[in-house]
């Protein structure tokens, strides 16, 4: 029995230190659920309300959205469902994307447009689609980002999606 015990404690050992050191590109590739979301991904599936004790994360982005040249406003209240307040979510139409979350998390664009119900990818915001006539460009603080859906938010974000 003891070496029995030994032998899965080794496994399991060997195992951890083999994918946690697995170069990026090598590891399992991550699976999607039907909403596009990461398998794990608390975006939609955790209810913040109620739980203010078990915060981990706790920070503000801005997001501003101009679509050819005027600028659209994201509505209030984006994230909060009769008895539940989602990680990502809005108080009002300023743009402030709140991040409350019990679990330590690297929230994305992806996850708070998935908690809006709305596409936003490095070709579509919306319905509208970056062709030869248009083009999608996100800036963060200032300076243009090529990550798109993929970018991680981090605390005083100032993120501009523009389609032109």
């Amino acid at each position: 029995m003891g070496i029995l015990l030994f032998i899965v404690i080794v496994v399991i050992a060997v195992g951890s230190v083999y994918y946690g050191l697995m170069p990026t590109g090598q590891q399992p590739q991550t699976k999607t659920s039907a909403n596009g979301l990461p398998v794990g991904d608390p975006t939609l599936t955790t209810c913040v309300s109620g739980s203010p004790g078990n915060v981990l994360l706790s920070y503000k982005v801005n997001i501003r959205i101009i679509l050819s040249g005027v600028e659209f406003k994201i509505p209030a209240k984006i994230g909060d469902e009769v008895g539940c307040t989602r990680p990502l979510h809005t108080l009002d139409t300023s743009g402030d994307v709140y991040v409350t979350s019990p679990v330590n998390y690297p929230y994305t664009l992806h996850d708070f447009f998935a908690v809006w119900g709305q596409v936003f990818t490095r070709v579509q915001i919306f319905t509208l689609h970056a062709d030869s006539n248009h083009q999608i460009v996100l800036t963060v603080n200032g300076k243009v980002n090529n990550e798109f859906e993929d970018y991680v938010l981090a605390d005083g974000d100032h993120i501009v999606i523009t389609f032109t």
